[in-house]
């Protein structure tokens, strides 16, 4: 490799305060914790608000001023050589030094950045970079300038990177594929040099095999198509005499028409979810196999499409979408509000960065450069929109709009999307519904602890409005809100400055209205599932959902806005109490069967939301027995899967389950540990809240609330590695009258 990548994460020092020297060469900083990247600015105290404690405070402790230092000796071999730092995301300004010497400053939270500082460093002895980290609040930074739904956080919350190359190096590299078919595709590339030269294009298959070569259009025979369930990416590499550049690529061709999305040549509903990049306490500061994971997490679930809300996320998040075959919506950073010139420009200069840095990824479809839920603003859009079609002609363009805006706003972009509106003929084509359900969270029904009947009628509210798209050939699909419930400033929920509106909590656990999403699956590519929403006690109920009525207008001034009832709730148990009950079965099988105890049930399901592509199993006057009630699903006449949910008795023990139970002692890595609550019989109970008590050993670092109450019958916390300490982080668990739990986590190089 002529060019060199060296990973910059390791061996940084940090204080959390601006100090006046920082940024020196020869600064004693002997007193500075040694820290990885990304990391943290604070660790947050607690992940909501409780008991009369505004979690508003907690939220506020990251805004402040910090300092980041590294040490690093580049030997005399690189003397020729021109050297870059790159920044993936520092929240919120950065301003950068070398050996003293001010290199340059960057705004805003999510997109990257990257100076030359060749001429700043002395070859073969000790250098000095320093950043000054201000993550206080800027009006003139997007997404911030008013109130914000969610938390942008502080540190250097992604990855750092010293790119070495030669003198003359290749620039930049835009791959796009112009023509797409199954017998022959074109691969076009256009290279940026930094000085005139020759050069050479190489497209290797996934096995490594050299497929083409050439210089601008690449012809390849036969190609091996991207798409959703066969995301096959092929190495594409540029060689100059002096440097060389890798990207993956994907061939795939793709177009929005009024019916819908054309991917290669079929047309695809899209299913998707929005995502926030958050985990409870340590905000966005993760490693990338967290990111990773998240990736994998969507598409498990069952989406075809992921939303990237509000705000370009980490590249590993993306890398992982081109993977597994995640379509991308990506959105430059903003909610709600435009702010004045020096807004404007950064946002646009954001919106550059992001195409900039995303372009080559297979799995971006569409570009957001209308802020999210904002006014019409049509100088500022215009400009974006012109801008995204110059950077990238290959893509269109969306500009997502609140409900109220649906009617008048002015249509700029290619796509046409709005939010929690689910018109029969939409005015404008291609129409995307880019959140949906939330009759539910502005209810209260999404929160971890919510009953059987509750946490149902939040996955109805979900189930309704996939069945609209479903089945509105004049609906391109939709983007449920959301798939992990997360902190906000804002707080018009009323909820502790959490927001429960995902099909998973903060801590990226499981609630009911996941399994729509899972039983939409094809079993034939995925496998059989079926899934009982039901905790089978004599508590269920039905419940309608109460729709909510919201001011739009006031959504985002936490004191006007409407404060939601969460505790009521219309249920019923029919006619009487010998009517018995609902019991509701998602599956992606053909017939579904209940059985209690044992017993066949012997009562024929009524199907519900029939758009979809499995529809629900409805079992009608149930009569409730302690013990289990199981659904058979079968395909082909033959069973294909089994679901059994028991009757939870009272807690009497805790569980922990770490999410990786070997993690590398590099100072970041971590893995969430997951504490549950057991009865006797192992099952785990989903009501329970019981305050426990952790412990961690020392050769971890503990991130979480030593002290934390179950949610929902179960709550998280993190354990990190420490740089360079091996060994067995022993983690413990204890609760007044319940059994306590111990787990052990590796800590190795």
């Amino acid at each position: 490799m002529k060019r060199e990548i060296i990973n910059f994460n390791k061996g940084w020092l940090y204080k959390n305060e601006d100090v006046k020297e920082g940024c020196t060469k020869t600064l004693d900083d002997s007193t500075f914790e040694k820290v990885t990247v990304p990391h943290a600015n604070t660790i947050l105290k607690h992940h909501k608000g409780e008991e009369g404690r505004s979690f508003l405070k907690d939220i506020e402790d990251y805004r402040f001023i910090s300092c980041y230092r590294k040490h690093f000796t580049l030997g005399k071999e690189y003397e020729n050589k021109r050297v870059r730092i790159r920044f993936e995301a520092v929240a919120i300004v950065a301003e950068v030094f070398v050996n003293g010497q001010y290199i340059g400053e960057h705004k805003g939270a999510y997109t990257p950045f990257e100076f030359d500082i060749t001429d700043y460093i002395a070859f073969g002895e000790d250098n000095v970079v320093a950043v000054r980290c201000d993550s206080t609040r800027h009006k003139d930074v997007p997404p911030e300038g008013y109130q914000v739904d969610y938390c942008v956080f502080g540190g250097i919350v992604r990855n750092v990177s010293l790119i070495v190359t030669d003198r003359a190096y290749i620039k930049d590299v835009t791959v796009t594929t112009p023509y797409v078919t199954k017998e022959r595709a074109t691969v076009r590339v256009a290279v940026k040099l930094s000085e005139e030269s020759d050069y050479l294009v190489s497209i290797f298959d996934c096995n490594g095999n050299l497929v083409a070569t050439g210089k601008d259009d690449i012809e390849i025979e036969s190609p091996s198509l991207w798409g959703i369930d066969s995301p096959y990416l092929y190495t594409l590499k540029v060689e100059t005499e002096t440097d060389d550049f890798e990207t993956r690529i994907g061939i795939r061709s793709f177009e929005f028409k009024d019916s819908g999305m054309m991917l290669n040549g079929e047309i695809i509903k899209i299913m998707g979810i929005n995502r926030h990049e958050q985990w409870p306490w340590i905000g966005r500061a993760v490693p990338d196999k967290l990111q990773r994971r998240d990736a994998d997490m969507i598409k498990k679930t069952g989406f075809n499409a992921v939303r990237c809300s509000h705000y370009p996320q980490a590249p590993s998040f993306l890398d992982r979408c081109d993977e597994i075959g995640l379509i991308v919506f990506e959105e430059a950073p903003g909610w709600q509000h435009v702010g004045d010139d020096s807004w404007r420009a950064i946002y646009k200069e954001n919106i550059r960065e992001m195409i900039e840095r995303d372009k080559n990824h297979p799995s971006i479809f569409s570009w957001g450069v209308r802020v999210n839920e904002s006014n019409d603003c049509d100088e500022l859009y215009e400009e974006t929109n012109r801008m995204s079609r110059e950077l990238d002609p290959t893509r269109p363009t969306h500009g997502t709009r609140r409900q109220d805006s649906y009617e008048g706003s002015n249509y700029l972009e290619d796509i046409y999307t709005a939010h929690y509106i689910y018109p029969e003929n939409p005015i404008h084509k291609p129409f995307l519904v880019t959140e949906h359900s939330w009759d539910c969270w502005m209810n209260g029904y999404g929160f971890p602890w919510a009953t059987d009947e509750q946490a149902l009628a939040q996955t109805k509210d979900f189930a309704d409005k996939v069945n609209y798209y479903f089945g509105n050939p004049n609906c391109a699909g939709g983007f449920a809100w959301s798939m992990f419930d997360y902190d906000n400033e804002v707080n018009y929920t009323r909820s502790d400055n959490v927001f429960y509106s995902g099909l998973y909590d903060i801590f990226r656990l499981p609630k009911m209205a996941a399994h729509l999403y899972i039983s939409q699956k094809d079993p034939e590519k995925c496998g059989a599932n079926v899934y009982i929403a039901n905790y089978w006690d004599d508590d269920s109920k039905p419940i309608t959902v109460k729709s909510v009525t919201v001011d739009i207008a006031q959504m985002n001034n936490v004191e006007d806005c409407l404060t939601p009832s969460v505790s009521s709730a219309d249920s019923s148990l029919g006619e009487g109490a010998d009517a018995g009950f609902s019991v509701t079965v998602m599956s992606n099988c053909e017939k579904v069967e209940l059985y209690i105890n044992g017993r066949k049930s012997g009562i024929e399901p009524v199907r519900q939301y029939t758009s979809l592509p499995h529809p629900f199993f409805v079992f009608e006057n149930v009569q409730f027995e302690e013990g289990e009630v199981t659904a058979v699903g079968y395909i082909g006449g033959k069973e294909a899967a089994r679901y059994t949910q028991k009757t939870p008795g009272k807690a009497v023990k805790l569980s922990l389950v770490p999410d990786y139970d070997t993690i590398t002692a590099d100072g970041c890595d971590m893995t969430q540990i997951t504490i549950w609550a057991l009865d006797e019989k192992g099952t785990r109970v989903p009501l329970a809240d019981n305050e426990v008590e952790i412990t961690v050993s020392d050769k971890g670092r503990f991130i979480g609330e030593e002290k934390i109450k179950l949610e929902g019958g179960r709550s998280a916390f993190i354990v990190q590695s420490k740089e360079g300490t091996e060994g067995d982080i022993v983690c413990r668990v204890t609760a007044d009258n319940l059994e306590g739990a111990e787990c052990t986590v590796k800590v190795t190089k």
